[in-house]
């Protein structure tokens, strides 16, 4: 190639720049959804629910242009007599500040409710619910690497907390 047909180097940066500009940014994620990411992928494992033993799947993933991070998850109980119950939801949270999220739960017993969470440490503390409806908290600590520890609480009337689930649950 002749020396008069190389471009100049401020024809090359713009060049670079506009292909970049060009490049999808679905990888790019905030600070606070770095936080998120720590729970993505699919968890299982054993514990209790309702006072049955339990096993919970779980499992967490970037959708609708990864714009919210979706919580899906399936808990399959088994009360003494054998019979078995299956709860099913699903949970959209996305970044609302520094450490601070929110979003909408939905489940197969029809209900929705808003969620308020946050990071604190290790753990995700979504509190869920209305004072109209019912009121939760579900709290989602990473315990060491590869597994989770999951907590779920209701808000009784007198205003305390009263635990309903546990699990420790591994990535898969």
């Amino acid at each position: 190639m002749k020396a008069s047909r190389l471009r100049s180097p401020e024809s090359c940066i713009a060049l670079v720049f506009g292909l970049f500009l060009s490049l999808p940014v679905t990888g790019a994620r905030s600070e606070t959804e770095q936080f998120l990411n720590r729970f993505q992928g699919s968890w299982e494992g054993e514990g209790r629910a309702f006072q049955m033993t339990a096993r919970l799947q779980m499992k967490w993933e970037w959708v609708l242009g990864d714009k919210f991070l979706r919580l899906s998850l399936r808990n399959t109980m088994r009360g003494t007599n054998g019979q078995t119950q299956v709860f099913e939801g699903h949970a959209y949270y996305r970044s609302s500040g520094e450490s601070r999220y929110e979003g909408k739960w939905f489940d197969s017993r029809g209900e929705s409710f808003p969620i308020k969470a946050q990071a604190e440490g290790d753990a995700l503390l979504a509190l869920w619910g209305t004072p109209e409806q019912e009121q939760g908290k579900s709290i989602y600590r990473i315990i060491e690497s590869g597994k989770m520890e999951v907590v779920d609480s209701v808000r009784q009337k007198d205003g305390t907390w009263k635990e309903f689930g546990r699990f420790v649950i591994s990535r898969e």
